[in-house]
């Protein structure tokens, strides 16, 4: 337990060290590569992924999800887009090699599909080498550059805003 406590604490460390450290810049490119970070109790509805697709005009071997589970089971340790607390060691350190790699690939888009405060899913958003992070929970304002108050189920709302924000910032036109 009292590992647990410190363990956290340093990995709340980094996640504050890659946020003093974060400017977003945007790049006026197209977007081409796009992250979806969720929780697998409540995924992003697959319908309307496909819209989001058609508005950022990308195609679904473009997006790169990456879904997290509270607990894993034997069978999904294998599964490279899963991952669980128990994969953040010390110091916000993924521990195995398909999580380094989402965490060091640049998105040009990374869209926080969650409402858990699970601080792997904090980690991963705030670690991520993404140009524009997009959240969807208030609580992790801070963790992202564009925060969409949506409930969840509301993904047609969400996919609205989106498309409008992106707009505004010129991502899209």
């Amino acid at each position: 337990m009292f590992l647990n406590g410190l363990k956290a604490k340093s990995i709340h460390k980094q996640i504050d060290k890659q946020l003093r450290k974060r400017d977003y810049k945007p790049s006026g490119a197209k977007p081409v590569v796009v992250a979806l970070l969720q929780d697998s109790t409540k995924p992003f509805d697959p319908a309307s992924l496909k819209k989001i697709f058609k508005i950022l005009s990308l195609s679904e071997k473009d997006l790169v999800v990456l879904e997290y589970v509270k607990t894993m089971t034997k069978d999904q340790k294998e599964l490279p887009a899963l991952f669980s607390e128990k994969q953040l060691g010390w110091k916000g350190v993924f521990k195995t090699a398909p999580l380094e790699d989402f965490k060091k690939q640049r998105f040009d888009i990374l869209i926080s599909y969650y409402h858990s405060d699970a601080l792997a899913l904090r980690a991963m958003t705030a670690m991520s080498n993404a140009v524009l992070k997009i959240g969807v929970s208030p609580e992790m304002e801070s963790v992202n550059d564009l925060t969409i108050h949506v409930n969840d189920g509301q993904e047609s709302v969400f996919i609205k805003e989106f498309e409008k924000y992106l707009k505004i910032l010129k991502v899209i036109h």
